[in-house]
């Protein structure tokens, strides 16, 4: 019966985009599991303008936040043609994904910038999206095998602590507390300082923190607006864990659906890409301090970290980063691995310089259009 509903969902929604689009030569839904005021549901307004812009009209994209499909079935909801382009959470399914995780799970990298500027997040966006498209085929594959296109990521801000009646400044205060964690890595993290991570969907943070299953949620700030955890909230750590969020293929497309169209059609769809990255990833880091001016009016407490924890949380990363290459060879077959953590980290220096001059959302945008996305052939592109 769900899959039934699911199936009528996007019945529906194609007869809207005859209705509303009937001179567009592609009309296409796109799910995302996030609300419609969320920082992904305007990136989608920018993604879609950009996208019809690019094909004068010719190409329409509908949004279906939280209906179509939720964050856990989209990847399978894109795969088997239940929207034609959604937001797919690799995370979610590691085997599926393996070596796509795996450039996710360099994240804590940003940790150690020789010269951080609060634009490194912008900058892995940026090495993400040229690595996974010029130097990772596995990753291709990895989509391919899901009957997906990759077209576009997106980063968070750095993540932070956000708490519920707890206050983490020490070593000490991590132990046993139980910690909302979005990834293998921020696990990894709790279980280093003895605490517990907690596997849960943002969606379900709130919950969470209100219910008493979790302390604190491992988030970047924005996610207080997303899910309007002000209203759980009480205590903010700054830079612990650190690292960000990269495992987020934000525009995958029907493999199906993107070889039926045409190759301006396609173009369209990579110059969205280049849009939807930058505004994804743009609108969440100028949200960051937006964010936090919001919770000091709310009277939410704000902490840093004691200089014990913040060096602990150093020697932390650089540990894990050694092991996580043999971590992922034995327990998910990369066997490029130790290959893609020599050559990843060079390439995220030269975005460190690359994004330095980057003042806007047009800025990134024109940036990772002209370095990355420009460069992919929309007539051979996963054909």
């Amino acid at each position: 019966m769900k899959r039934e509903l699911k199936l009528t969902l996007a019945a529906t929604a194609a007869a809207a985009f005859i209705v509303g689009s009937a001179t567009a030569k592609e009309q296409l839904n796109y799910a995302y599991g996030y609300p419609i005021t969320s920082n992904v549901g305007k990136a989608f307004e920018n993604y879609s303008a950009a996208v019809e812009e690019r094909s004068n009209g010719e190409v329409i994209l509908t949004g279906f936040p939280m209906t179509l499909l939720s964050s856990p079935e989209a990847n399978a909801g894109v795969r088997d043609g239940l929207a034609d382009a959604a937001f797919v959470l690799p995370p979610y399914h590691p085997s599926e994904y393996p070596t796509n995780l795996f450039l996710h799970e360099l994240n804590s990298l940003v940790n150690l910038a020789k010269n951080p500027t609060g634009k490194e997040p912008l900058a892995y966006g940026g090495a993400m999206l040229e690595y996974t498209l010029f130097n990772c085929p596995e990753c291709l594959d990895e989509y391919k095998a899901q009957n997906q296109v990759y077209t576009a990521g997106t980063v968070t801000p750095l993540y932070g602590l956000l708490c519920k009646d707890v206050k983490v400044t020490s070593i000490d205060d991590l132990k046993g507390k139980r910690l909302r964690a979005g990834g293998a890595g921020f696990v990894r993290f709790a279980e280093h300082f003895d605490a517990q991570g907690v596997r849960l969907p943002t969606a379900e943070a709130y919950e969470g923190l209100d219910q008493g299953i979790l302390d604190c949620g491992m988030l970047s700030l924005p996610e207080l607006t997303n899910y309007n955890l002000y209203e759980v909230v009480t205590d903010i750590t700054l830079g612990v864990p650190g690292g960000v969020f990269a495992g987020n293929s934000i525009a995958n497309i029907n493999l199906d659906r993107w070889r039926a169209m045409d190759d301006e059609a396609r173009d369209a769809l990579l110059w969205g890409g280049a849009a939807m990255t930058a505004s994804g990833t743009w609108i969440s880091y100028a949200d960051h301090e937006t964010s936090l001016a919001k919770a000091r009016e709310q009277g939410i407490n704000i902490h840093q970290a004691d200089p014990e924890l913040v060096a602990a949380v150093q020697a932390f990363v650089k540990e894990d980063l050694e092991n996580v290459a043999k971590l992922f060879k034995e327990n998910y077959n990369v066997t490029r691995a130790d290959e893609i953590a020599k050559e990843f980290p060079v390439l995220l220096e030269k975005w460190y310089g690359l994004v330095e001059d980057v003042d806007s959302y047009e800025d990134l945008k024109t940036l990772y259009w002209n370095e990355v996305l420009s460069k992919v052939d929309p007539a051979t592109y996963a054909q």
